[in-house]
């Protein structure tokens, strides 16, 4: 009774008139494995597939950490010509001060 009522759709659906057919259901992708040399390819497959996003994601890490690495390293030397130019701004206010303060000089 069901090839009786699937062929008129079918035939629907061969010739291109069918507006409301239904899509196909979609086939499973798993299925059952009861074959133990079967089963340990599958396992196999699946833990090299594991190790190698694993080892992806360790050489990413290890990316991340060279430069952050490398930023940390930047910024210190950073805060250190910001120290030196705060000195050196520091000593020439501290001695355009001194020049100011001091009567100007009569020698010829």
């Amino acid at each position: 009774m069901n090839m009786q009522a699937a062929q008129p759709e079918s035939i629907a659906m061969e010739t291109g008139k069918a507006s409301d057919a239904k899509p196909a259901d979609p086939k499973p992708t798993h299925r059952a494995v009861s074959d133990p040399r079967e089963v340990a390819s599958i396992v196999m497959a699946r833990m090299n597939l594991v190790n190698a996003k694993k080892d992806e994601l360790a050489v990413a890490i290890h990316g991340l950490v060279d430069i952050t690495q490398q930023l940390t390293r930047t910024y210190a030397e950073q805060l250190l010509a910001i120290d030196q130019l705060r000195r050196r701004v520091k000593a020439l206010e501290a001695d355009a001060a001194s020049r100011s303060s001091d009567p100007p000089s009569t020698v010829q």
